[in-house]
């Protein structure tokens, strides 16, 4: 899990639609859900699920919130 102010947000067309996404060391990543911050152990989950489909995962913390990001790399790459 990333602190939340470690990252660098940004927004981007896909799906025609605007998406949010990050940006973390190199790699760029599109969110794939948000949790509320009770919820630490289900986002915790959910990233570990789609890890084990071979999908680049980050986690972002905050005090208020849990968000699970997917690499805009990755084939796999779900919204």
């Amino acid at each position: 899990m990333i602190p939340e102010q470690q990252i660098t947000p940004f927004k981007f067309y896909m799906d025609q639609s605007m998406q949010d996404g990050v940006t973390y060391g190199k790699e760029l990543y599109r969110l794939a859900r948000q949790f509320v911050a009770s919820d630490r152990l289900e986002a915790y989950r959910y990233g570990c699920e789609l890890l084990e489909q071979g999908i680049p995962t980050l986690i972002s913390a905050s005090k208020q919130r849990y968000i699970v990001w997917t690499s805009l790399r990755s084939p796999l790459a779900i919204p």
